[in-house]
């Protein structure tokens, strides 16, 4: 309730608003100014913290061979393969003869005309113990029972659609009797002509399909789902090839090479409608392709494979085959991606560097987020630390002897030049200045350490933010209970000053009296 003087004609509400204001203020702002702190330090430890994450991840994959000491194949000849090294392949140079690619087998099953249909007949295939069998017969009777599983099923959803509609309820025969007539009567009074229409037209094609299927058979199509659908069926994908003169039902294996070939294919008892080509030899089940396995010569050793992807054909080598032919393939050192690696090394370390020197370099109007944080400059100086330091897992002990220094203001610069040179010089002691040895460890064993202090979960930065969001909670419960404190300081602000409102009303009531009574 907001205080009016109207025994005195003063504004105490103005009055008390102004004293819990001056009383508040002090504590608002302190606890304003902790809050703004303590989150400003959070956002500067996180952004840190993205830097430092990325950083490591560079840092773990510089710290491996496979990354740093990446290859590359050159071919004399990419027309007929490719290929693929990682880091247990050997440098050198390799002379390929590819004498035959992979197949999978392909067999025609039949050939008919376009509009062909199947009343009769088996198609069997597969190996010994997984054959799988295709009976026409069956498969029509399977797809006549469909059409009235089908029409069973729509007359289910319209009867629930109409009584969802008019509240018919479908477990009362009497309610389900009503919902028929609903659907299907045009007196009744909530018969739906549109619905009746749409219904009657898919009850027809449904009857049609029926017909077709009972009179005419099934077509291509139905045998080919059947096939491609069937559960014994594992390795053979059927598919319609269209020629000049008709359409062949074709059988393929779905993997290339001798072991994956599905056997033989046999077609007994068809009995076909309006087919107009003729049932001899060329019409009928024959060999389109042979499974075959790929051969590639490697001097005189002969290397197979069922798959044209010849993986570890030699330890570290992959060979993708396109055509026959002779290919010389040069596998030597990846320099240009090394360096590549390098330089992000590089430029993931400066900025964790340009990042701390954001949040700790304070301005004359206003301080950082991390003016003076301690545990920041003890990892800076942790990490150039272990730029500086000596490895002797290398003859280059130093990274400046790679051409990367630190440049005055703290971050690392690379001399292109020289590093080329040591890479092209002497890759292996690049390496090992980076990965170590079995012996000694290299100089991202060391980083690696630093960075779990700060990366991992409970780390250093983890536990600092964890603290600073619990502060800032207690902050928000002191608010709160200044809130609490002012609302009570402002009812009894009110009290007080009613109090004096009427003593005032009262004072100025008998000085009328007294005044009337001396006229």
């Amino acid at each position: 309730m907001i205080m009016t003087g109207i025994g005195s004609g003063i504004d105490y509400e103005a009055m008390i608003q102004a004293i819990v204001a001056a009383e508040r203020a002090p504590k608002d702002n302190q606890i304003n100014r902790q809050e703004g702190m303590n989150t400003a330090e959070i956002e500067a430890l996180k952004e840190i913290q993205n830097a430092i994450n990325s950083f490591r991840d560079t840092v773990e994959d510089l710290g491996s061979k496979r990354e740093l000491e990446k290859l590359k194949a050159t071919l004399s000849n990419e027309d007929f393969l490719s290929v693929a090294v990682d880091a247990n392949a050997v440098p050198g140079e390799y002379n390929f003869d590819v004498k035959k690619l992979a197949a999978a087998q392909r067999d025609q099953v039949f050939k008919v005309s376009e509009d062909t249909t199947f009343t009769q007949g088996e198609i069997k295939f597969g190996k010994p113990g997984e054959e799988v069998t295709i009976d026409i017969a069956k498969l029509k009777d399977k797809l006549v029972a469909a059409q009235d599983t089908k029409k069973t099923e729509l007359e289910q959803s319209e009867l629930e659609a109409v009584a969802k509609k008019h509240g018919y309820d479908l477990s009362d025969p009497a309610q389900k009797d009503e919902a028929k007539k609903a659907l299907t009567d045009p007196s009744h009074e909530n018969y739906d002509k549109d619905r009746h229409d749409t219904y009657e037209k898919r009850l027809k094609a449904i009857a049609d399909e029926k017909t077709r299927l009972s009179t005419e058979g099934v077509k291509l199509d139905e045998i080919q789902k059947a096939i491609n659908t069937d559960p014994n069926n594992k390795n053979v994908k059927a598919t319609l090839v269209r020629s000049g003169d008709g359409i062949s039902m074709v059988l393929n294996a779905t993997d290339t090479g001798v072991k994956n070939q599905f056997g033989s294919v046999s077609v007994n008892g068809l009995v076909t409608k309006n087919n107009t080509l003729p049932a001899d030899a060329a019409h009928g089940v024959q060999s389109l392709q042979a499974a075959a396995d790929a051969e590639v010569m490697f001097g005189s050793m002969k290397l197979t494979s069922a798959s044209n992807k010849m993986e570890n054909a030699i330890d570290g080598i992959t060979l993708n085959l396109k055509a026959e032919g002779k290919v010389n393939v040069k596998v030597e050192s990846d320099q240009s991606a090394v360096k590549d690696n390098v330089k992000k090394f590089v430029d993931e370390y400066n900025k964790i560097m340009e990042t701390v020197n954001t949040y700790t370099k304070s301005s004359e109007d206003k301080a950082a987020a991390l003016s003076g944080n301690a545990s920041v400059r003890s990892m800076t100086s942790r990490l150039r630390g272990v730029i500086s330091d000596e490895y002797n897992a290398s003859t280059f002990v130093t990274l400046s002897q790679l051409g990367i220094t630190t440049s005055r203001k703290g971050v690392l610069e690379i001399d292109d030049t020289k590093l080329d040179k040591a890479i092209k010089d002497d890759f292996e002691q690049v390496s090992n200045l980076f990965v170590g040895t079995e012996t000694q460890p290299g100089m991202m064993d060391k980083m690696l350490t630093v960075l779990d202090d700060y990366h991992k979960n409970g780390g250093i930065y983890d536990q600092r933010t964890d603290q600073l969001e619990y502060n800032n909670k207690q902050l928000e419960k002191e608010r709160e209970q200044l809130d609490e404190r002012m609302k009570a300081k402002t009812l009894s602000l009110r009290a007080y000053y009613a109090q004096m409102d009427t003593k005032i009303a009262n004072m100025n009531q008998t000085q009328s009296m007294l005044i009337g009574m001396l006229a």
